[in-house]
């Protein structure tokens, strides 16, 4: 069966000897039963009409089923074609309960009204980023399930500031370069030890901002160390980077939940502290961040939980799209999605 496993049809073609385009149009309007289900209006019996701006607009619900909610779930956005999907699926069986084609809570919720209050009472976690219309819907679908914000989301919302403080060191390089230009003074580069230029450095060092110092090569060891000491903004905001980066690391033994939530919230409302005082503009905004969603991020502790299934079932979703003739037909690409993925 084609959907047993996400395999091309352009190799069961080439195993058979036949054109794929001939196999892929026998297999969508005769084997796959799409063309029954769009006959008997299966294939759009939960899309949702809604009315904005004064327009009708219809919401595409590929995936609608109650069976496939579980005590773990995860919900994560998918973009297919240049539309954003919800996708709520189970993190042990990683099927899919619900699959639309809207980020707004209202009629996310209004789609979830069809599960059972029963049904929706059993999940115990829900882990998500950092989006205030998923937290708003976790709580109205799932008020018994505490939430988990995805450690890999926090970590990269982390590093992308990090990383804005070297992005602005270098434009702040080009626009000086650009203006010495303009008044048609003669430009000298400067040149360091290790052979960079000023752009160059800075552009280089990406790499290493994201690694852990005992990871680091011989060569990004002695850019850092220039880069640090022409740049001690940017030395700064990396170690308070790497204090958060250890924090979230789980404690050894058999450390109870309720003694490792209390320790890890001692110490990181004193790193929020810190990341305040620093005086930094993008450290300032991580101390925001972690504020804000401070209860979210210590759940990680209860069994860490993270969204990496949601994750990887999103990469699955991306090789569906790329080995089965993208998503020229919406509806049979969406109806092979329930097919596999629930």
């Amino acid at each position: 069966m084609v959907e047993d496993k996400p395999i091309s049809i352009g190799n069961i073609a080439y195993v058979l000897g036949m054109s794929s385009k001939k196999l892929h149009r026998w297999y969508q309007q005769v084997l796959s039963g799409f063309t029954q289900a769009k006959q008997q209006g299966e294939i759009s019996k939960n899309d949702l009409e809604v009315k904005e701006q004064g327009e009708k607009k219809i919401i595409k619900v590929s995936i609608l089923e109650e069976k496939n909610l579980g005590k773990q779930m995860a919900i994560d956005e998918k973009q297919i074609n240049g539309t954003v999907y919800t996708i709520l699926s189970n993190r042990k069986t990683n099927k899919i309960a619900l699959m639309a084609s809207t980020l707004k809570t209202k009629h996310l919720m209004k789609l979830l009204s069809n599960f059972s209050i029963e049904k929706r009472m059993e999940v115990e976690s829900l882990t998500r980023d950092m989006a205030s219309n998923y937290d708003w819907l976790g709580r109205q679908a799932f008020m018994n399930a505490y939430h988990v914000i995805d450690k890999f989301h926090i970590i990269k919302n982390v590093m992308e500031q990090l990383q804005s403080v070297r992005i602005r060191y270098r434009q702040e390089a080009l626009a000086k370069r650009r203006e010495i230009k303009e008044t048609k003074q003669k430009y000298k580069e400067q040149i360091f030890a290790n052979g960079d230029t000023t752009l160059q450095l800075l552009a280089h060092s990406r790499g290493l901002l994201f690694s852990m110092p005992n990871k680091w090569s011989e060569q990004q060891k002695e850019r850092a160390e220039i880069l640090f000491k022409n740049y001690p903004e940017l030395k700064q905001a990396y170690r308070l980077v790497l204090k958060f980066r250890r924090w979230f690391t789980p404690p050894n033994g058999k450390t109870t939940y309720s003694k490792t939530r209390e320790k890890k919230k001692e110490k990181l409302i004193e790193l929020i502290s810190q990341f305040k005082q620093s005086g930094i503009e993008e450290m300032k905004n991580i101390a925001y961040l972690l504020q804000k969603n401070l209860s979210q991020i210590l759940h990680y502790f209860i069994e860490k939980e993270t969204n990496a299934k949601a994750e990887a079932l999103n990469r699955n979703l991306q090789r569906f799209i790329n080995i089965n003739f993208g998503t020229r037909n919406i509806d049979f690409f969406l109806y092979r999605i329930k097919l596999y993925f629930a």
